[in-house]
């Protein structure tokens, strides 16, 4: 049997190197292509300017250009698979067939001389190694469902094209390597999950193309990866409709996104379009934008219940509400038209001609006719009305209608007495008892406010359209981001997020409900974590009251405190004696200046790093905050300070369950004093 398999292996490792020789030989001849179009193009310019094949000779160029990056596209797939080819086999026999197929499964297809040696784990027959365990099974392709039997189910540990173990399983995903993968250390890069994927999850990953779904799952649940595989599925499912750069994520920051980055370079894709809220918000309104990170400091460091309420307010629908009653009601209340008269000729005898639209007929058709849609709308209408009808008394070309339309727009715009997007930010703050923050960077709660101002008065200035977008910690959005991202995009997208790990406001299942409802989407959630031992899982879902959630039982230490004078000298002993093996550790404190200090202390009896940067990530000992290390895993956390006066109200409870959550296999607290009242009941550890 194991000869068979290696003999199976050094096939198809055969066929793939074959193939990626091949495409590399294809890669070196369209280069000399495209060099070649290029010069002929360079040389022929002139010419063609003059004539009428400028247009195809530019489009024969793009031609190559998209052969050429789907050629460095398969490249790379090639050479990732040639180490891996793939990770696990089925048979199946169909209903009504005797023959049973071997249907190996990897990272993509390998074909040859019609035969299939592996397929791809998008594909509709790879679904059943994620869906079913031994026995009947079953897999559609374009509406039509195939019925039969799994008679086995094998998984296989292949590196550098050797074949080093497999397993046969009944289950979907076997225990032993599931076990094994989960006992792994963090790696710098989150990590493709492939040949883990489980049935849940495979059914959010493979869902309709055009469903919209806001995932709600536990921290470790495996959200995000989910997410990126269902970009890639999509990649996959509508490749020649769909490219990597059509696809859009919203990311909490540029460190979370540095370490995302590499899922779907590893599965063979090229990355997405990523960006963050703010970055979008900068763009537009060309202001600063605090950063969340900021915000969560300030109610680290300065937990005012005023502060609190302020958050809470404009983090409800009751808030979002209140912006557009002011906007669509009190604010446009004050557009007021006057008449216009424009002379378009004057005869022999000194008579003008001209047109007029009274104040009237533009009132009617702002309040009226166009009622309901958003300001910029309304007066884009206008003025293309306006515009129309001088080009059909003056018979204008085109080009002139244009610049008719936007003279129009300059002149409604008038008829506002307050059109200035900060004066009209200040007076909703005014009216709703907030100051306007003059001067200063955007708040970060108040970012969507500023945006849903500025599209409803003057719309958007830059393109941000996708065909698919994915939108990471949904909870850390307010209603008014959410409003904006109806108004933005308008394809279909998948949220994901944990309102457990809300930290500045409380999110209740009522509220996810109205969430999904108001932006259109299914919701579903997600239960089982896969990232902390069991006893870490416990011990963090106690702490937010989940006592239902279900884990992968991959047992280890408890949670440990330890109780100090000298919490510096604690965490590097900790880290030397209880950490050994251990690639990535975080010390994650409850804001930045609480980092920077025990940075401080720490260096000086163990090399560690303050986390401010993506690249930052590759030191094995870091040091962050809770904000700032939302969304990443480590090997071993250390929360430093955890005592009752530093850790006491329901912010703080919320922040040691987030940073608690990012402890793949150990997790320990150091205080000077009394401890905490959420660790009080943790073991005090001596013996280092």
């Amino acid at each position: 049997m194991e000869n068979t398999e290696r003999e199976y292996l050094t096939e198809t490792v055969k066929v793939l190197n074959n193939k990626l020789k091949l495409c590399k030989i294809k890669i070196k001849n369209n280069k000399e292509k495209l060099k070649q179009g290029i010069r002929e193009h360079a040389d022929n310019y002139s010419d063609l300017s003059r004539g009428d094949d400028l247009s195809n000779s530019f489009s024969s160029l793009g031609v190559i250009v998209e052969e050429q990056e789907a050629l460095e596209l398969e490249n790379k797939r090639l050479s990732l698979q040639c180490k891996n080819p793939y990770f696990a086999r089925i048979d199946f026999k169909a209903d009504g067939h005797k023959k049973v197929q071997k249907i190996y499964i990897g990272i993509g297809n390998v074909i040859e001389n019609n035969k299939i040696y592996v397929a791809d784990w998008r594909a509709p027959i790879a679904s059943m190694y994620y869906d079913y365990s031994l026995g009947n099974a079953s897999f559609t392709i374009d509406n039509d469902t195939y019925h039969g039997n799994i008679e086995l189910k094998r998984q296989y540990k292949i590196e550098d094209g050797q074949l080093l173990s497999y397993f046969d399983t009944d289950l979907t995903i076997n225990d032993d390597i599931l076990q094994s993968i989960l006992s792994q250390n963090v790696t710098v890069k989150m990590k493709q999950i492939v040949s883990s994927i489980q049935k849940e999850q495979n059914a959010i990953v493979r869902s309709d193309t055009n469903e919209s779904m806001l995932v709600q799952g536990i921290a470790g649940s495996g959200k995000t990866s989910i997410a990126l595989h269902r970009a890639a599925y999509l990649l996959y499912k509508h490749r020649n409709t769909i490219k990597s750069s059509d696809i859009t994520i919203i990311s909490p920051n540029n460190i979370f996104s540095s370490y995302i980055s590499d899922v779907l370079p590893q599965l063979g894709e090229d990355n997405l379009v990523e960006t963050t809220f703010a970055q979008i918000t900068r763009a537009e309104l060309k202001k600063g934008v605090a950063s969340r990170e900021e915000m969560l400091d300030e109610i680290a460091t300065n937990p005012s219940q005023e502060l609190l309420n302020e958050i809470s307010y404009k983090s409800s629908y009751e808030y979002l509400d209140d912006l557009l009653r002011f906007l669509k009601g009190a604010y446009l209340e004050t557009y007021s038209p006057q008449s216009l008269t424009f002379v378009v000729g004057e005869n022999l005898d000194g008579e003008k001609e001209t047109i007029e639209f009274s104040a009237q007929e533009t009132s009617e058709l702002f309040f009226k006719t166009f009622k309901g849609l958003d300001l910029y709308e309304r007066i884009n209408k206008i003025a293309w009305q306006y515009a129309m009808y001088f080009t059909e008394r003056r018979h204008y070309s085109k080009e002139q209608n244009r610049g008719l339309k936007e003279r129009f727009k300059k002149i409604l715009y008038k008829f506002l007495p307050v059109r200035d997007t900060d004066k009209v930010f200040e007076i909703f703050m005014a009216r709703e008892g907030y100051s306007a923050n003059k001067g200063k960077k955007i708040k970060y709660m108040d970012k969507g406010t500023w945006m849903a101002i500025k599209h409803f008065i003057y719309g958007i200035e830059h393109d941000f359209s996708a065909k698919y977008l994915i939108i990471d910690e949904m909870q850390d959005f307010t209603p008014v981001d959410f409003y904006m991202f109806k108004k933005i995009w308008s394809c279909p997208k998948i949220m994901v997020g944990d309102v457990h790990q809300c930290i500045e406001k409380n999110v209740t299942d009522e509220y996810l409900t109205i969430t999904a409802d108001f932006l259109g989407l299914t919701l579903l959630k997600l239960n089982k974590t896969y990232r902390s031992t069991k006893e870490i899982a416990q011990f963090a879902n106690h702490l937010v009251g989940l006592d239902d959630i279900e884990f992968v039982n991959r047992s280890g230490e408890m949670p440990a405190m330890y109780i100090t004078d000298n919490q510096a000298k604690t965490i590097s002993e900790i880290i030397k004696d209880k950490c050994q093996g251990h690639e990535h550790i975080a010390v994650i404190c409850k804001c930045e200046k609480e980092a920077s200090e025990i940075n401080k202390s720490l260096k000086k009896y163990i090399d560690c790093k303050l986390l401010r940067e993506p690249e930052d990530y590759d030191n094995r000992v870091l040091v962050t905050s809770c904000a700032t290390a939302k969304g990443i895993e480590f090997d071993a956390v250390i929360i430093p300070n955890c005592d009752k006066n530093n850790y006491k109200n329901t912010v703080d409870k919320n922040m040691i369950y987030v940073s608690s959550t990012r402890a793949l296999h150990k997790l320990f607290f150091t205080l000077t004093g009394e401890p905490s009242i959420f660790i009080k009941n943790l073991e005090n550890k001596t013996d280092l």
